[in-house]
């Protein structure tokens, strides 16, 4: 306790803004010096590292170590593509990242002998590869790659064959680790297995949450990622595991029939609610066996005991229509489950016209990929997108750091504008982390590698040898945290230039220098010029009411007009949701640790409003689960009912999103007019479409207690 008061009063001197910073700037550093524990899968790691050992021995051998650093720097790099996170690191990404390298040597070259225009061609491809981050972590990361290749010609070309020489140099490198990547696939489907493991075990949590709080919140990134992993071609999903098929559609309705079964209307003795607790948890604990299953790949099927026990439980009467076919529901999927588990199901339907593989979802071909690409990263060129403001931060940064290094005369002073590239990310916590993880990291790298080669002098081959043995360390533990990745990179370049036989203690001095400035450059200028995910929290907020307000009303349209077609776009408005949710979560997390936290909705408001918005959309979710059967007539008071909470929620997201109050509306009449009409409803999904109107009235009511005005003043010309 005295240590948090010192640590208090000692930031009490620094006030407003000043405070904001130190602490922002303490998190993200701690956060830069984290050590995970976390490892790649060792066969990709190995299969990388015999591909830089090819390029480096096999250059070595045949041109000499003069030559050897180029194939070795491409298929460093190209090899980073195949251990970084996701579900998808074929041969396809590989060879796309080798074809980058290539280009961007290329071009670098051809420019080289115009100072003047190697830096605007410099700062264009390094706006076009930072705007790739508009499609994921893993190509922003693969794109930026790029970037390094174009700084490190430290010399004009002679002629145009030798500009050619060069980047066919590079490009050999990475087209060592395509031929490996199409030579040694990867089989093992552990990233797939651990993604539905983790579904499995997040719907097990959630039913041992709901025994103890009827209105806990399920948290749908598990599913969403257990969903982007059973994206495949159909080669794929021919050679993927069976365990792998069919659970993961069954464990979004068992999680909904897990919230029906915890919330059944009306009052419920306590008998039966103890009843109910048992049979959450022993859903648990079958979820769970069956997510060990799935990690492990050996069959594990839960224990006789356990399912007779639910079977009993659903055997007996639970109070109330809803809960009663609940439970027998619950037993069914779980039932299910133990089939696929066990391979004796057959009778399993895909999912997205995935006929014979359960739960396969068609990944688009090449040019509906490069399409949809091309339209995302469109999307993000826009005055207030965070991703167009980054790529132009790195553009103007690494354009006017390695212009000013050529004005100066700087000996290697690439590495400056390297640190820009390898550091920048498009929010502040990451960018400020890595800055420092990696002038530590190359310190200590720097140290060690040139401890090793001022003592032992090592020839080119050994020296080799020891760079390999660093970018295989850096494959196998690239999650474990940047400092470590930082610490690898830098002794793998240590080494490599060793083996050319370059003053090593003048290029160690000069790297740790030209480190220590870029860190300062990328630190100033986020400074002068940030992209704060806080103040797009409240466009987020807006976001997310708009889609769970179309997925509510889709919902009830699936009621009231019942078909495949209704089904369907319920099915497309929750994933929708689903999206914005992550969405909203990832920019919170990341404003979490800004230091200008006042401009835009408060933390407390903000997991207010997310938690009301997650109440609601699970009132749809269990509205979802009482669909009738698709020869039932249309009820014209329902599809009335859903325009009203459809308009109702599109007009809170507009009002959200420009600032301006929340006004309440009148979901109660839309309601009543559906009750009166008695066109055959069942009362259970009346009662159901009750709760959903006063989760959606709640829901605004919060809303008009929330502050999500913009900053008003000249603060706003700063974000």
């Amino acid at each position: 306790m005295a240590r948090s008061t010192q640590a208090d009063s000692g930031i009490a001197g620094v006030s407003g803004l000043g405070a904001a910073w130190y602490r922002s700037i303490k998190t993200a550093s701690r956060s830069g010096m984290r050590v995970e524990r976390a490892f790649n899968d060792p066969w990709a790691a190995l299969r990388s590292g015999c591909g830089v050992a090819i390029a480096v021995f096999g250059a070595l051998a045949l041109l000499g170590p003069s030559h050897a650093v180029l194939p070795a720097l491409g298929a460093q790099l190209t090899g980073m593509t195949s251990v970084l996170p996701g579900y998808r690191r074929g041969p396809g990404l590989i060879a796309s990242t080798a074809l980058g390298l290539f280009a961007s040597a290329f071009v670098g070259n051809a420019v080289a002998p115009w100072p003047a225009l190697f830096v605007l061609v410099l700062a264009l491809w390094a706006f076009g590869a930072a705007m790739f981050w508009a499609l994921g972590a893993a190509p922003g990361i693969a794109a930026s790659m790029t970037v390094p290749v174009m700084l490190t010609i430290v010399r004009p070309p002679r002629d145009f064959a030798d500009a050619v020489q060069f980047a066919l140099l590079i490009g050999a490198g990475g087209a060592v680790q395509v031929v490996l990547a199409l030579a040694w696939p990867d089989r093992s489907w552990n990233a797939q297995r651990g993604a539905l493991a983790d579904a499995c075990v997040s719907v097990a949590d959630y039913a041992r949450r709901l025994s103890r709080d009827r209105d806990a919140v399920f948290d749908p990134n598990a599913l969403a990622q257990a969903r982007a992993a059973a994206t495949l071609t159909p080669r794929q999903a021919r050679r993927r595991p069976t365990e792998l098929s069919g659970i993961r559609v069954l464990m979004d309705e068992v999680r909904a029939v897990l919230a029906v079964l915890a919330k059944p209307p009306g009052r419920i003795p306590a008998t039966e609610r103890a009843q109910i607790r048992a049979l959450l948890l022993a859903a648990a604990n079958v979820l769970d066996t069956a997510a060990g299953s799935i990690r492990t790949g050996s069959v594990v099927p839960p224990s006789t005991a356990l399912l007779t026990a639910m079977e009993e439980a659903a055997r007996d009467s639970i109070a109330g229509e809803a809960a009663q076919n609940a439970a027998e529901k619950l037993i069914d999927l779980l039932t299910q489950i133990d089939a696929v588990l066990r391979q004796t199901d057959e009778g399993e339907s895909g999912e997205d016209g995935g006929a014979g593989h359960h739960g396969f979802l068609r990944r688009p071909g090449t040019r509906q990929r490069l399409d949809q690409a091309w339209r995302t990263v469109r999307r993000e060129l826009r005055r207030d997108s965070p991703i167009l403001r980054h790529a132009l931060r790195v553009a103007v940064v690494v354009a006017v750091t390695d212009g000013i290094c050529k004005l100066l005369n700087v000996q290697h002073g690439y590495w400056a504008a390297l640190t820009v590239v390898m550091v920048m990310r498009p929010d502040f916590s990451q960018t400020f982390g890595r800055g420092v993880a990696r002038f530590v990291g190359t310190l200590v790298g720097v140290a060690i590698a040139s401890t090793v080669v001022l003592l032992f002098h090592p020839d080119p081959w050994v020296a080799a040898v020891l760079a390999v043995a660093c970018t295989g360390a850096l494959y196998l533990v690239m999650q474990s945290g940047y400092l470590v990745a930082s610490t690898l990179i830098t002794a793998y370049i240590v080494f490599l230039l060793s083996m050319d036989g370059l003053a090593l203690a003048s290029t160690v001095r000069e790297r740790v220098a030209l480190t220590l400035l870029g860190g300062l450059i990328i630190f100033t200028s986020y400074a002068l010029w940030p992209s704060w995910q806080t103040v797009t929290l409240a466009g987020r907020l807006a976001d997310l009411i708009e889609t769970t307000g179309t997925y509510a009303a889709s919902a009830i349209d699936a009621v009231a007009e019942p078909g495949p077609g209704s089904r369907r776009r319920a099915r497309e408005a929750l994933l929708d949701s689903r999206d914005a949710y992550l969405a909203l979560e990832s920019a919170a997390l990341a404003a979490a640790q800004e230091p200008v936290r006042d401009r835009g909705p408060s933390r407390e408001g903000l997991t207010r409003a997310h938690h009301a918005l997650a109440r609601l959309f699970e009132a749809a979710v269990v509205l979802q689960t009482h669909l009738p059967s698709d020869d039932e007539p249309t009820r014209p008071a329902a599809s009335a009912f859903a325009r009203t909470v459809r308009y109702a929620l599109l007009a809170t997201a507009g009002q959200v999103r420009d600032g301006e109050t929340v006004s309440s509306t009148d979901l109660e009449g839309a309601l009543t007019t559906w009750r009166a009409a008695q066109d055959g409803t069942p009362a259970t999904i009346l009662l159901d479409a009750a709760r959903l109107a006063a989760e959606a009235n709640r829901l605004q009511g919060l809303l008009t207690t929330l502050d999500t005005a913009p900053p008003a003043g000249p603060s706003i010309a700063n974000d």
